[in-house]
């Protein structure tokens, strides 16, 4: 018995030999395997989710490397410098327009490819979530970001003017009057609007230079909240309608409106021959005579150039 086991058990010195160099081998393929994880590169990819539209189409956006951001970064802070702070809509909003707010080609490039593919800023916040748009730069553009309801609510807004129970009687679909351009016939066909208020809405109009939210209806004489509540679901505002007035190169007189009383104007005038050309419409904050409030009440209808 001892003998069959030697047999079998004891190994010949060329035996030997060969598994000296297997376990070798072996031990040094589980070395290179856990040594060689700590060598490998990762690349990390991070995607950023766009909503376009309800119906679940998306609109996907590459991270950039870190230097990327700092460059970007560092361009932005030098654009900022520089931008204005006006009233927008930034659906269609040129280029150019853009940069005048402080940002970069870059940015704009990717508010573009959004635009291209039939992205639409419905709310404010949907700005906030286009990649390139940081929080900071967001939030200075918040306030002045009015988002035209020239789109939404001829797609949205289905008003009937009564319900139909006969079939053959024809449905009453109104439609959405811009305030910007309806005449006074065209007001008063809104249940709510008659001739007298018609001609005064128009009247107020002309004297702003145009309408850039619907709720300056309710800076018309005797227009109320509860006609306001009434009738603002059959109207719209398309402030690219809005006339504006380029206050370097103009006369008090032409600044004059509900807004801008005759000694404001007469201020942004005279420091405009003082100090030279406005750079940007913020800078008529420096004549102290226009506060944050006014400003943003009357930036919609000044331009620089």
């Amino acid at each position: 018995m001892k003998q069959i086991f030697r047999d079998y058990l004891t190994f010949n010195k060329r035996e030997r030999n060969g598994v000296f160099i297997l376990l070798s081998i072996i031990i040094l393929l589980l070395v290179y395997l856990n040594v060689s994880e700590n060598f490998q590169e990762t690349e990390t990819i991070q995607i950023s989710r766009f909503d376009l539209e309800p119906d679940s189409k998306s609109y996907q956006e590459t991270s950039y490397s870190n230097s990327s951001d700092e460059k970007e970064d560092a361009s932005l802070k030098s654009n900022s410098k520089g931008s204005e702070r006006f009233n927008f809509d930034p659906n269609g909003l040129s280029e150019k327009d853009w940069r005048r707010l402080g940002l970069t080609d870059k940015q704009i490039r990717t508010i573009k490819n959004y635009e291209s593919k039939g992205g639409k800023f419905k709310k404010k916040e949907d700005l906030k979530k286009m990649y390139s748009i940081k929080n900071e730069l967001y939030e200075s553009l918040e306030q002045y970001i009015k988002i035209s309801s020239l789109a939404s609510d001829i797609k949205n807004e289905k008003v009937l003017i009564s319900e139909v129970k006969d079939t053959k009687k024809p449905v009453l679909i109104p439609t959405l009057l811009d305030l910007n351009s309806a005449d006074s016939a065209m007001l008063t066909t809104i249940k709510g609007i008659g001739p007298f208020f018609a001609k005064t809405i128009i009247k107020y109009r002309n004297s702003l230079g145009g309408f850039y939210a619907k709720e300056q209806l309710m800076e018309v004489w005797k227009f109320d909240r509860e006609k306001f509540d009434m009738v603002e679901k059959f109207l719209i505002v398309d402030p690219l309608k809005i006339k504006k007035i380029n206050i370097n190169t103009c006369e008090a007189e032409h600044l004059k409106s509900p807004y801008i009383k005759w000694n404001v104007a007469n201020a942004i005038v005279n420091y405009r021959k003082q100090h030279g050309k406005f750079k940007t419409i913020d800078e008529i904050t420096k004549t102290d005579l226009v506060d944050e409030e006014t400003l943003r009440k009357i930036a919609p209808y000044l331009t620089v150039e």
